[in-house]
């Protein structure tokens, strides 16, 4: 198992957990992300990247998804530890340390832990309706990655929440 010492891991690579790599990274901390997403960003990335926000200091509008790489920008010169498509799945105490265990099987040594993960692990809630599976990403989307494919198209939207 290979180890990753780190002085924080922070679970979750959403905004928080990004701005966090930041603001340590500027006392001179070493971190690691964890994310069970395939890419950082959380829900802006994941759920929404068009949608515009509205509350960051400095932007009077900024898109989710410019909010992400501006924050990747940011991180960049710090080098964190960034560990997508897994989990954390164990956590022992040791000598005042933490050894963490992913569902990768990534061993991380940490002397601090942080817990950025806002929702968490999120998905989709489906409807139950048999085949559905054939019509994903094609003619049934759960959220809007791109504004420009329902473009001139007519459309139904269903559900709570951003929808």
């Amino acid at each position: 198992m290979k180890k990753i010492p780190t002085d924080v891991l922070i679970i979750g690579a959403g905004p928080v957990g990004l701005f966090t790599v930041f603001q340590l990274g500027q006392l001179g901390i070493r971190s690691c992300l964890v994310d069970c997403l395939s890419e950082i960003g959380g829900q802006c990335s994941a759920l929404y990247p068009e949608k515009p926000i509205y509350d960051i200091p400095a932007y009077p509008n900024i898109k989710a998804i410019e909010l992400v790489k501006n924050l990747e920008k940011q991180i960049k010169p710090f080098n964190p530890k960034i560990l997508l498509d897994q989990k954390v799945e164990k956590i022992n105490e040791i000598n005042k340390a933490f050894e963490i265990i992913t569902s990768n099987e990534k061993l991380i040594q940490a002397k601090c832990i942080i817990i950025a993960a806002g929702n968490g692990a999120f998905g989709p809630n489906k409807p139950p309706i048999d085949g559905i599976e054939e019509f994903e990403e094609k003619t049934i989307f759960y959220n809007v990655k791109n504004k420009q494919l329902f473009d001139g198209k007519k459309l139904a939207i269903a559900g709570g929440g951003d929808s």
